[in-house]
């Protein structure tokens, strides 16, 4: 008997929770679907009428009901540093704490490879690595002559073939390689696109490869969640032309301070979309321990942890980085020799060969010159550690001295006080908001006496400083979790699909890479 052509229907009901929602989005509805594309359609249409989570019951497995995933993709991600792969895992915790458990975070990094090897499938089946497009896709336009004339072409082609791809799906391109096929796919399929959060928005950094990421999304019609930032200020007229379109497409930004928010209100049309909230790391904080240090303060354990870090932006160049090499100096040898303490360098920039950053090196250094009786109380813990194994690292320690933004964040979300140090205004954003902004030495600025007069002061109002921050770390805790709200509402629903709209001049637009002529000058992709 001749089997029929026709679709194969099941009938698949779509129960949809959202408390916080009207009365008719929290009603079951029924869709039909076909083989092989069913359980994709399905969920995309729960997730479309959900401001929570949506679970599909099958009526032909005899109404069991399945969760189906979700799937996100973060790009922008530097996984090598603990503090973003840090962000990473929050950004994880708090889009789970809205959708469930069962999501699918599709990661574009700049070392996938290494990413994936540092944070297996077996500790994290729900991460997927995949190259980040910007940098796969596109031949960096550094300098000129026939090779940069050549690059330029190169590019335009990979961005018509972006649109192809945009418009049916046709990857398969002499422009593609089979990874690239891979995470082109994985962007079609995605319901979110969140850009990662941090610090990679300012004008210390080459913007180019940001603005290429952001310009495949449009492309793609996947315009980006803008994760907890702090950026700015903008002050070359082609970043601002280039980065207010993609400010205005984006449905939401996240800012970690007020001074973020205001670096881009010029920017954007809908101001209301700008939402500042606390760093997302501090969605990870371990609130019951914190709690009880709050209680009953630990009993020192003789253990005190320093970060450092090399800063090619300090002022004075190498007469400062020596400035604040000797005060870091003096604070472990007063901390050995006049409190008996333990010390030992750690850092969320290390033990990964590939990354081009490696803060032990930077503490050898320091390490090297102090006097051997001290040197003998201090090590150098030079190992890669995932955020997990960090914070495990730190949370017994009296205190942290914390040059990295987010060994700061990692150790009070475990319940361990911070004495700081700034190299940008992120971190004296963060000083304030924790109760230590009179102690904080600048990297700029910063001199072995004033180091050791802010530890003296720090060390003598321990329990002062650890009550006034951990009290400050649960707020941040709410504050960064306070995002679901925003997010909520959001979630399901796919980015407005604006590769229509770029036409033919946007392409020539899209197509300009990194080169002299592009700064104080340029035309915004729309």
């Amino acid at each position: 008997m001749r089997r029929s052509k026709r679709p194969h229907i099941f009938c698949c009901t779509a129960k949809i929770i959202s408390y916080s929602q009207p009365a008719w989005r929290r009603s079951g509805f029924r869709v039909g679907y076909q083989r092989g594309a069913a359980r994709q359609i399905a969920t995309r249409i729960a997730w479309r009428h959900s401001g929570k989570h949506a679970v599909l019951t099958d009526v032909a497995c005899h109404g069991r009901e399945t969760r189906f995933p979700m799937k996100v993709v973060i790009e922008n991600t530097v996984c090598l540093n603990t503090g973003d792969a840090a962000i990473l895992l929050a950004i994880r915790h708090i889009l789970r704490s809205i959708v469930g458990g069962d999501v699918q975070f599709l990661v574009f990094d700049s070392q996938p490879d290494v990413a994936a090897r540092l944070y297996p499938k077996k500790d994290y089946p729900d991460l997927e690595f995949h190259k980040l497009l910007s940098e796969s896709l596109f031949r960096d336009q550094h300098g000129g002559g026939i090779k940069g004339r050549l690059k330029s072409i190169y590019n335009r082609g990979v961005l018509r073939a972006l649109r192809r791809f945009a418009r049916n799906g046709a990857a398969r391109s002499f422009f593609f390689s089979q990874s690239d096929h891979h995470g082109l796919e994985a962007y079609a399929s995605a319901d979110l696109v969140v850009t990662t959060g941090g610090t990679y928005l300012v004008e210390n950094y080459d913007l180019e490869k940001r603005l290429n990421q952001f310009r495949i999304d449009a492309i793609l019609g996947k315009d980006p969640i803008f994760f907890t930032q702090s950026l700015g200020p903008f002050n070359k007229s082609y970043n601002r032309q280039e980065l207010g379109p993609i400010f205005d497409r984006a449905p939401l930004i996240l800012l970690r301070d007020e001074r973020s928010r205001n670096h881009i209100l010029d920017l954007v049309k809908d101001p209301g979309k700008c939402h500042v909230v606390a760093d997302a790391v501090f969605a990870l904080a371990d609130t019951g321990r914190i709690k009880k240090h709050l209680g009953s303060a630990p009993a020192p354990t003789g253990r005190v942890a320093i970060s450092v870090r090399h800063w090619s932006f300090v002022s004075d160049g190498e007469d400062g980085m020596r400035r604040y090499l000797d005060s870091i100096r003096e604070i472990a040898t007063i901390l050995v020799r006049d409190h008996a303490k333990e010390v030992t360098f750690i850092s969320t920039c290390q033990g990964v060969p590939e990354y081009a950053h490696d803060d032990a090196r930077t503490a050898r250094a320091i390490v090297a010159e102090l006097d051997p009786e001290i040197a003998e109380h201090v090590n150098v813990d030079a190992a890669f550690h995932t955020p997990d194994q960090l914070m495990a690292l730190v949370k017994d320690c009296d205190f942290v001295v914390a040059t990295r933004m987010h060994m700061m964040i990692m150790s009070l979300c475990v319940g361990t006080p911070v004495l700081p140090i700034a190299y940008e205004f992120k971190t004296k954003e963060v000083a304030k908001h924790i109760g230590v902004a009179d102690l904080l030495l600048d990297i700029d600025t910063v001199t072995p006496s004033e180091a050791a007069e802010k530890l003296g002061r720090f060390i003598a109002n321990l329990d002062h400083y650890r009550r006034a921050s951990l009290e400050a770390v649960l707020e941040e805790h709410a504050s960064a979790m306070s995002a679901t709200r925003p997010l909520s509402s959001l979630i399901g629903n796919r980015s407005p699909n604006v590769a229509d709209d770029v036409g033919k001049s946007g392409e020539q637009r899209l197509a300009r890479l990194r080169n002299s002529k592009h700064e104080g000058q340029g035309e915004p992709v729309v």
